[in-house]
């Protein structure tokens, strides 16, 4: 019961100053209000100037050539170029590189390669690892307050010399020596230690007795800065960067996957286009060889060896831009089996992905101040700048706290037993509560000039000051990029009425010379001359008309991203845990 009596008389003595050692430090915390009224300041700049802007619904007018077409005449069009007149039509793409001309294919959406890249991606599962190692570094901080564990023995043996009987004779003791206790950092940048001690000392016997036996002692000590080093601020300060560092790698996991998204759904549509580009190059080449044909069955007749050669030409030059599609089309499958990079279609086989989504050009409603507003909340971009500010302003207190002088204070108390006792259960009874030394101390220094603390200061100053001009900059990027996304969308959006327009007025030219051929005009060179000119502009047509489409699917692609939500119109839950 004594020791049970000691403690808690020892918890009431040293409680308030530990305590006290648990409060944060007296840092001047205007700081904070101060970043973020001009934070506040600087978002409310851009949301004002674009306060009056109307919500929009995209539009565009028809075409001269649509507008004149009657719906079965439109239809007729449709099915002479466009997406809708290659229904069925197999794609030619000769051999592979393991020189076998059967292709394999798998079918798949946009939302299924959209779903494997945020899951499979290579990229992403490597981002996924920095806020997991970084959780072992906050570990790694907080464990500087975790409580240790220590002890120590000692054994020490003296002989001594001693006058018996006017004889000097010699004894000797054999002194050991154990410590055992518990020591805690403090949140408040102080320590806490609480020790207990015993030795047992075996003396030979001497003239002046037999001081054998053991003998206990207790003891409680703090150290607790007062100035320098004082305060939950300073002390936590390295766990508080490091909760921040993850935030922040969290928020570039988010960047990256948004990018990656982005260059999943921008590959999936450059394949569909680099398809249809393909289809239209064959069929231009079937007619432009149909059309040789027919120059060359009349040579001797009306046509010459030039014009001969001339639709030679046309043919070995669409010949040409068919290799080239064929090229693209296998290129921008392995583009998305390797953005995707499913374990069902890797890049090293030879195997076509096919998608089956088709571009749609339906118009979208916006306004300047959701889509700005929304980018200033959702960009990770701009959490990454804002958490920069903040860690430039924990930096800041931390200095201007290096910049007092030390003071640090010292107090101790120790229990120790009365006398040597025979065994060691009643050298620890026999601790008294009487017998109690103090110590309380006070060590001051100061550098003179203190100039590495005030080089600190300017310098952790002039961080955060960069730090602001980062948000602002990032700020300012970000409306920036949501702009020109918005200006590509709509520029898309119209572009498709004019290609498809554009399409239109180049299939009704070749419709005409059709019904010309029809009607029983002359097959002449001039005349197939004609036709395998506007063979080639509706090919033209046809390939403006489908970039156009597919260009505004990644136009849209991008405004989200420039929002920063385009995971949520792809339905993909964010997570930053790596993916078992």
């Amino acid at each position: 019961m004594t020791g049970i009596r000691l403690y808690l008389w020892c918890v009431s003595v040293l409680w308030p100053l530990v305590f006290c050692g648990g409060c944060a430090g007296p840092l001047d915390r205007s700081l904070e209000q101060e970043l973020r009224e001009h934070l506040m300041t600087t978002q409310r700049t851009y949301r004002q100037a674009v306060a009056q802007g109307p919500v929009i619904d995209m539009q565009r007018t028809s075409s001269e050539v649509e507008s004149k077409l009657s719906l079965d005449r439109r239809h007729e069009l449709d099915r002479i170029g466009g997406p809708g007149a290659y229904e069925g039509v197999e794609l030619e793409l000769g051999s592979d590189l393991l020189g076998s001309t059967d292709v394999q294919t798998a079918t798949i959406s946009l939302q299924d390669a959209l779903h494997l890249a945020a899951r499979n991606n290579l990229q992403v599962s490597l981002a996924r690892m920095a806020p997991a190692i970084r959780q072992t570094t906050i570990t790694q901080a907080e464990a500087v307050f975790d409580a240790t564990l220590f002890g120590s023995y000692n054994f020490r043996k003296s002989d001594t010399q001693f006058v018996d009987s006017a004889d000097f004779r010699f004894g000797s003791s054999d002194t050991r020596t154990f410590a055992t206790g518990i020591r805690k950092p403090l949140s408040s940048g102080g320590q806490i230690e609480l020790t207990t001690e015993f030795n047992r000392r075996q003396d030979a016997a001497t003239f002046f007795g037999n001081r054998s036996g053991y003998e206990a002692a207790a003891a409680l000590g703090l150290t607790q800065p007062l100035l320098r080093g004082f305060g939950e601020d300073v002390a936590r300060a390295q766990i508080m960067l490091q909760r921040s560092s993850r935030a922040s790698d969290t928020q570039e996991l988010r960047r990256q996957l948004l990018q990656i998204i982005n260059d999943t759904e921008s590959a999936y549509w450059n394949l569909v286009f680099a398809r249809y580009r393909l289809l239209y190059q064959q069929r231009l080449l079937a007619r432009t060889i149909e059309d040789r044909d027919k120059v060359e069955a009349r040579l001797g007749l009306d046509a010459t060896p030039v014009e001969v050669t001339q639709a030679n030409s046309f043919v070995e030059s669409n010949r040409a831009d068919v290799i080239r599609a064929v090229n693209r089309v296998r290129t921008g499958s392995d583009t998305l089996k390797q953005l995707i990079n499913s374990p069902d279609f890797t890049v090293a086989d030879e195997l076509q992905l096919v998608p089956v989504d088709l571009p749609a050009d339906l118009p979208i409603k916006f306004s300047m101040l959701d889509a700005i507003t929304t980018a200033m909340r959702h960009r990770p971009e701009i959490q990454q700048v804002l958490m920069n500010i903040q860690d430039a302003a924990i930096r800041q207190r931390v200095a201007d706290n290096l910049r007092l002088p030390q003071l640090d204070l010292n107090a101790r108390v120790r229990w120790d037993g009365t006398s040597q006792q025979e065994s060691l259960v009643q050298a620890y009874e026999k601790v008294d509560a009487d017998l109690i030394n103090y110590l309380v101390g006070l060590q001051f220094a100061v550098p003179i000039g203190n100039r590495g603390a005030e080089a600190l200061y300017r310098q952790r100053q002039l961080e955060r000051r960069a730090a602001v001009i980062a948000y602002q900059n990032t700020a300012q990027q970000i409306v920036q990029d949501v702009n020109n996304s918005l200006r590509l969308v709509i520029d898309a959006y119209r572009l498709i009425g004019a290609t498809r327009g554009a399409r239109l007025a180049a299939a009704d030219n070749l419709r005409a010379l059709v019904e010309r051929e029809r009607a029983g005009e002359p097959m002449t060179p001039q005349f197939l001359d004609l036709r395998l000119r506007r063979s080639q502009g509706l090919t033209n047509a046809e390939n403006q008309e489908m970039q156009a489409l597919t260009g505004y699917q990644v136009a849209l692609a991008d405004l989200y991203q420039a929002m920063g939500t385009l995971l949520d119109r792809s339905g993909i839950e964010f997570s930053d845990q790596p993916i078992q």
